[in-house]
């Protein structure tokens, strides 16, 4: 088998980016085992956590990372290999003594920046080289970098002080080509050092950061047991392993395996990163894993709805995660009955159950009219509850006694069977379409498409119209 050049410093990002789970609410015993495994691994830098100020509140002592906390735990760092990071949009340098080691043994600050943050981490890394760091650029989201940014990267005459500019895959979207792509574009800009810090959406993380060795990266980011947010990253284990399988002789995966069965294995249990659904729809669509937590965690929607707003929200929202603009966009979707203003308390109580993902084959339906069908019927709405079976024989007189129409809603708990049953949330029609009797007929939004209908349901539907609050304007 012939050897891979590999020429690239590996940075353990384990307890930084793997805190966003715990809030970095590690066991410092367990840091401080990592810590050693990594060195005795062959890793060259350690990023032990984040540096944020102390108005961030409610986290663990490596978001922090205060330099006499450090020292307690771990003492004089004689190799010189402890980074932390901090975020340019939430941290600057006035949180760093002098780098000597009688006052810290931090040595090197890797500064996270989104690319509308570029001018204000310019600026904190100068200061931080003044103070004797070695200094790092993190580029988040370098998928969105647009051309006066590229610019800023280009003409800033101080890129020379910085150990390397790694861009960061931060919404695991990257393939091969992606990084051969951003590794020669910041060649372009004047970057000798460049570096790739790997997410594991796709389940791409170590092929691509082979290809970024392939390409000339000179440091690539990896975690113990893969551990991050959502799908995760790169497993440090991993890609010291094939290494030692490719006979270079510094590199010795038995000290994180170690690290691995004593702490990180309770730790996976506990948090459960890796491989999901939600993280490989954000990997497809280049959006912030948030957004996509925040869709799906609300259970109303159906993968195919979620899929469907994913480039409305990658679109109109920030890069950046933010819960307002998120809420903003699926206000446009909301619907709510004709007579709103009788129900206009009851709606903004229950708006986010109420949210209109329209299928890709939504369409305009001809109009539908139920009380000209049935002339001088008096129509019954049964919804779905306990009464509906505790009162089952009073129902179902009534029903018998005034000849009602009978209109049966979401799931009726196989108890009665309607002239019409109707549906508005996708997802629970989905779940409880199976209960509907066949004798019933169908009614359903437009906005559901009739693809999927068809998979679920083989008669006829009647299909109507929702009113949204964007027609009333």
């Amino acid at each position: 088998m012939n050897t891979v050049k590999y020429n690239a410093k590996i940075v353990d990002c384990t307890i930084r980016d793997g805190g966003h789970l715990n809030k970095w609410k590690f066991d410092p015993l367990c840091v401080k085992a990592s810590y050693f495994a990594s060195i005795k691994s062959g890793v060259d830098y350690f990023e032990i956590g984040y540096r944020m100020p102390d108005t961030a509140q409610g986290f663990g002592m490596f978001a922090y990372c205060r330099d006499q906390d450090l020292i307690d735990l771990i003492g004089p760092a004689e190799q010189g290999n402890i980074l932390v990071m901090i975020d340019a949009g939430k941290s600057d340098d006035t949180l760093f003594t002098e780098c000597i080691p009688e006052k810290t043994i931090v040595t090197g600050v890797r500064v996270a920046a989104y690319p509308y943050e570029l001018p204000k981490a310019f600026n904190i890394i100068e200061n931080l080289h003044k103070k004797g760091y070695k200094v790092f650029l993190n580029l988040m989201a370098s998928s969105n970098l647009e051309e006066h940014q590229l610019t800023l990267l280009r003409d800033w005459k101080n890129k020379h002080i910085i150990e390397t500019v790694s861009f960061a895959d931060s919404f695991g979207s990257f393939i091969l080509t992606d990084i051969t792509f951003q590794i020669n574009r910041l060649k372009s800009l004047g970057f000798d050092s460049i570096g790739l810090h790997s997410h594991n959406n796709l389940q791409m993380a170590f092929a691509n950061t082979l290809q970024a060795i392939q390409d000339g990266a000179r440091y690539v980011d990896a975690s113990i047991y893969g551990m991050g947010r959502g799908s995760g990253n790169l497993p440090l284990e991993v890609l010291i392993g094939f290494l030692e399988k490719q006979k270079h002789g510094k590199y010795n995966p038995v000290p994180l395996l170690d690290v691995i069965e004593h702490y990180y294995v309770e730790l996976f249990r506990q948090y459960n990163w890796g491989y999901q659904i939600k993280s490989l729809l954000g990997g497809l669509s280049d959006i912030h894993p948030y957004y996509v937590d925040e869709i799906y965690n609300r259970k109303n929607y159906t993968l195919e709805e979620i899929w469907n707003a994913l480039h409305i929200i990658k679109e109109k929202c920030p890069i950046s995660y933010s819960s307002d603009n998120l809420q903003t966009v699926l206000d446009d979707r909301f619907y709510k009955p004709l007579d709103a203003e009788s129900v206009k308390k009851s709606f903004e109580k229950i708006s986010d159950q109420l949210t209109v993902i329209p299928a890709s084959d939504a369409f305009t339906a001809d109009k539908f009219d139920l009380t000209n069908a049935w002339p001088k019927r008096k129509i019954l709405i049964i919804g779905n509850g306990d009464s509906i079976v505790k009162y089952q024989k009073e129902i179902s007189d009534f029903i018998k006694n005034e000849n009602c129409i009978t209109i049966g809603l979401n799931y009726l708990q196989n108890t009665y069977t309607p002239n019409y049953h109707i549906f508005v949330n996708k997802k629970r029609f989905q779940k409880y379409v199976n209960s509907v009797s066949l004798e019933s007929e169908l009614i359903l939004p437009s906005f559901f498409g009739k693809e999927s209908v068809r998979l679920l349901w083989n008669k006829p539907v009647h299909y109507v119209d929702i009113k949204t609050i964007e027609d009333e304007n």
